[in-house]
């Protein structure tokens, strides 16, 4: 089942725009995510595999660092944020479908999405990270705000991703998102944690 964290405002854009936000970012994640598929010769858990779901942190995840203008070139960690602001932080969580077909489709849409990511104003820092063993892919942006995240969001490298998710990525993708001024909610382990949150049945 597909997750979506989003806030109940204007329900049906934002339903759109979750799904172009897990279409184009797992799109940007084709190179990394490349090793993974067919090609490599490993097998890769479907995605009932309890331990391979958005909501549980996978034991080889491997992160690259993060990377981004609000990041400090000397420390490697993210500038704070403006005294009295926060950040929008999103978090996504996918398994690419297997086939040569869909790592051709990936390689066609990364460098789109990377050009606009390079170049996507504001943006603060990226992080991507792969697992061998699910053949999954997370990612993890920090945004100025929720309206540059969706800027971004809209833009044509994105809708073209959105509209290829379906036959790219499994089913049970999964993305949310939030607000924060803590170090300790920007990381990749606070994404699994607030996908496992929002996956929890309602009482």
């Amino acid at each position: 089942m597909t997750t979506r964290t989003l806030n109940p405002a204007s329900t049906a854009t934002l339903e759109r725009s979750s799904r172009a936000i897990a279409a184009a970012v797992l799109a940007a994640l084709g190179v990394t995510l490349s090793a993974c598929g067919s090609d490599s010769g490993a097998a890769t858990p479907g995605p009932s595999a309890p331990e391979c779901t958005g909501g549980v942190l996978e034991a080889d995840l491997q992160a690259e660092p993060l990377s981004g203008p609000g990041v400090d070139p000397a420390t490697g960690k993210l500038r704070p944020a403006p005294e009295g602001s926060s950040y929008t932080v999103s978090s996504t969580y996918g398994i690419p479908r297997p086939g040569d077909a869909v790592m051709e489709r990936y390689g066609q849409m990364f460098g789109a999405v990377q050009a606009q990511l390079a170049s996507q104003r504001g943006l603060v820092a990226i992080q991507l990270a792969q697992s061998t063993s699910c053949g999954s892919g997370r990612t993890l942006a920090v945004w100025e705000s929720t309206e540059a995240m969706y800027e971004f969001v809209m833009s044509p490298a994105h809708l073209a991703a959105m509209d290829a998710v379906d036959e790219l990525v499994q089913p049970n993708y999964a993305v949310t998102h939030w607000e924060t001024n803590r170090d300790d909610e920007m990381t990749l382990e606070e994404g699994v944690r607030r996908i496992k949150a929002s996956q929890a049945p309602t009482p």
